[in-house]
C-alpha cells in the first residue's frame, strides 16, 4: 500500500514514526518539496499491513470527574 504524506518535513518526520508503530514502513520516498516559497511538501510511504497484528492492548485516563458507582452490584450485572 502506497501513502503520501503531505505537511512540514518536521510534521512529516513525526506522522511518518507515528504511522511505524502500527505498519510495517518497507520505503520511504525523500521530501520533495511544493513548488515556491512554500514550506510544504510530501513524503511517500510504501507500507505493509501485518497478517497477524498480535494481541491489541489499550490504555486510557479518565478525562472527568464522574462519581465512581454508589453500588458494586451494578458492575456485577
Amino acid at each position: 500500500m502506497r501513502i503520501r504524506l503531505m505537511g512540514t518535513e518536521a510534521e512529516i518526520a513525526a506522522v511518518a514514526a507515528r504511522i511505524a508503530t502500527v505498519v510495517e514502513v518497507q520505503e520511504a520516498s525523500d521530501f520533495y518539496p511544493n513548488r515556491g516559497t512554500s514550506t510544504l511538501g510530501r513524503v511517500y510511504l510504501t507500507v505493509a499491513v501485518p497478517t497477524d497484528p498480535g494481541p491489541l492492548r489499550a490504555t486510557a485516563e479518565r478525562a472527568d470527574d464522574t462519581p465512581r458507582l454508589r453500588n458494586r452490584r451494578e458492575l456485577e450485572s
